[in-house]
């Protein structure tokens, strides 16, 4: 009788482990989910809200009576802002060219193509677009398809 005891005893304890173990694994699986999840949205986010921070922070800064407006370069829209140093006029271009956000600094009225701009950062889509006097648009793109807008009132307007 005391073998079965035993044996029974033996038995409860697996069975008890067996439960705990499957618990902690279900539990790290679910975590494992959980985190791929949080990764993939804070990617998303960073390639939503990056661009449109950074064009508005340059807008911010420039943004005097005619210095900023929106050009064409290579066939797309290109933001332009405007600064004068000593008796020269200088611009900022920055543009979506080649899956890259792309800013460039030249003296106004030289030559420019798309190809000479520097990559401030890769995104998936990038559009900038003038919706009336003194209100631009610009919108990012994600990897997933999601998109943000934003409204950008210029104050020299």
């Amino acid at each position: 009788m005391e073998r079965r005891g035993h044996l029974a005893d033996t038995l409860f304890l697996l069975a008890l482990f067996g439960v705990l173990a499957a618990s902690a694994l279900f539990v790290v699986m679910t975590g494992t989910n959980v985190y791929r999840q949080t990764v993939t949205r804070m990617d998303d986010h960073f390639d939503l809200r990056t661009p449109l921070a950074y064009v508005t922070a340059k807008v911010r800064q420039s943004d005097d009576a005619g210095a900023v407006y929106l050009a064409e370069l290579g066939g797309g829209p290109a933001l332009v802002l405007e600064q004068v140093f000593g008796d020269s006029v200088y611009q900022t271009w920055i543009y979506y060219h080649e899956g890259a956000l792309k800013e460039v600094l030249l003296e106004k009225g030289a030559k420019l193509e798309p190809s000479y701009g520097l990559a401030i950062m890769e995104t998936p889509g990038f559009s900038m677009e003038r919706v009336e006097d003194g209100l631009l648009r610009f919108t990012a793109l994600d990897a997933s398809g999601g998109e943000m807008t934003l409204e950008l009132s210029l104050r020299s307007s």
